[in-house]
C-alpha cells in the first residue's frame, strides 16, 4: 500500500493536472495540434501516476510542461486558473488524497470507515444543535470532530472512534454544566 506522503504528492499533481488540463482543453477546442499536444501531456502524466509505483517526478515534468504552455499561450486569459491560497489548495488536495487512499483499502475497512464517518456526522450535528451551548464548547466540538475526520482520512479507525468518544464527553460536560448552573 502506498504511503500517505506519496498519496498526498500524487493527489497534488492529479489535482493541478485536472484543473489546468480542463482549462487548456477549452483553449485548444478547435486546434488539432493543440488537442494532440494536450492529449500527449495528459496521457504521459496519467501513465506516470498510474505506474506501480507511481513516478511522481515524470508526472510532475508533464505537469510543468503543461503549466509552461498555459503560461506562455494564455497567461492573460480571464479564465486562466490560478493556484488557490495554501489552505484552499490543501483542502482540494485532501479531497483527492482521500479518494486515492480510499481505493487502496479493503472493502471491510472502507465499510467500517463509512460507519464511523456516519456516526461522527450524526453525533456532531446532534451535539451542535443543543440549545444554549456556549461558544467555547462549540469550538471544542468542531476541533474534536476535525481530529476525528483527520484520523479517518489517515485510516486510523481506532483514533477516530476515540475522538468521537471525546466529542461526546465535551458535549456531556456542557449539558452537565448547564444543568448545574440552571438550578
Amino acid at each position: 500500500m502506498a504511503g500517505l506522503y506519496e498519496i498526498w504528492q500524487r493527489a497534488e499533481v492529479s489535482r493541478r493536472l485536472d484543473v489546468l488540463s480542463s482549462f487548456v482543453t477549452m483553449c485548444v477546442a478547435g486546434e488539432d495540434d493543440g488537442r494532440r499536444r494536450l492529449a500527449q501531456l495528459v496521457a504521459g502524466a496519467d501513465a506516470a501516476l498510474s505506474a506501480s509505483p507511481p513516478d511522481l517526478m515524470v508526472a510532475s515534468q508533464y505537469l510543468d510542461e503543461l503549466v509552461w504552455w498555459a503560461d506562455t499561450e494564455w497567461a492573460d486569459h480571464p479564465y486562466r486558473p490560478v493556484e488557490g491560497r495554501p489552505d484552499e489548495a490543501d483542502r482540494q488536495t485532501r479531497d483527492y488524497a482521500k479518494d486515492l487512499r480510499h481505493v487502496t483499502l479493503p472493502v471491510g475497512v472502507r465499510d467500517e470507515m463509512g460507519r464511523i464517518e456516519l456516526s461522527l456526522e450524526v453525533r456532531f450535528l446532534a451535539l451542535c444543535r443543543q440549545p444554549g451551548m456556549d461558544c467555547r464548547t462549540r469550538q471544542d466540538l468542531f476541533y474534536v470532530a476535525g481530529r476525528a475526520a483527520m484520523a479517518l482520512d489517515l485510516g486510523h479507525l481506532e483514533a477516530a472512534e476515540r475522538e468521537i468518544q471525546r466529542m461526546e464527553r465535551v458535549g456531556s460536560a456542557e449539558q452537565r454544566h448547564r444543568g448545574t448552573s440552571a438550578g
